[in-house]
């Protein structure tokens, strides 16, 4: 018995060297590398999507929800911070018709971290908001995460969750 067990013990021990220098060679998926899309690809979908991301912070102050919505998948579920569930897009349309559509909410955007796989993104940035809809002056952080699926040549949020920064 001691015998076989030091003979797997041999063979086991090139295979996990092996896997080490293997896993050591391969980035991180969020420093732009995945499986299946090389390093253009990946940054070609992060240019399109946080393009997207400005786009409907942009559109909120000046058309409220309406660039959201377009752009958002049949099979979104979202979680905003405030409220107590994620809801899908049905509920997002509803909450939608109350939204100013002309607003003084000023806040700025960083971009933290992108990752992707086939047909799905996944894109973490940050939120600084020092003025409400209503004018009112606020120094609100926000951590937000959304998902993004290819549909045809397109990227649709599927799903959404956002914090209140501690």
């Amino acid at each position: 018995m001691p015998r076989s067990r030091f003979a797997i013990a041999l063979l086991s021990a090139p295979i996990l060297v092996l896997s080490l220098v293997l896993s050591a060679l391969v980035p991180a998926q969020g420093q732009g590398a995945t499986p299946d899309a090389g390093g253009d690809a990946l940054a070609a979908a992060r240019e399109a999507i946080w393009a997207k991301e400005l786009k409907i912070y942009q559109g909120r102050a000046e058309a409220g929800l309406e660039y959201y919505l377009k752009n958002t998948s049949d099979r979104y579920v979202g979680w905003p911070p405030g409220i107590p569930k994620p809801s899908n897009l049905d509920a997002l349309r509803r909450s939608s018709a109350g939204f100013n559509r002309k607003n003084s909410e000023k806040l700025e955007m960083s971009l933290t971290d992108f990752t992707m796989q086939d047909g799905t993104a996944v894109i973490y940035y940050q939120t600084h908001r020092t003025m409400l809809p209503d004018g009112t002056a606020v120094d609100e952080r926000f951590d937000v995460i959304h998902v993004w699926v290819r549909e045809g040549a397109d990227w649709k949020l599927i799903g959404a969750m956002a914090r209140k920064h501690a």
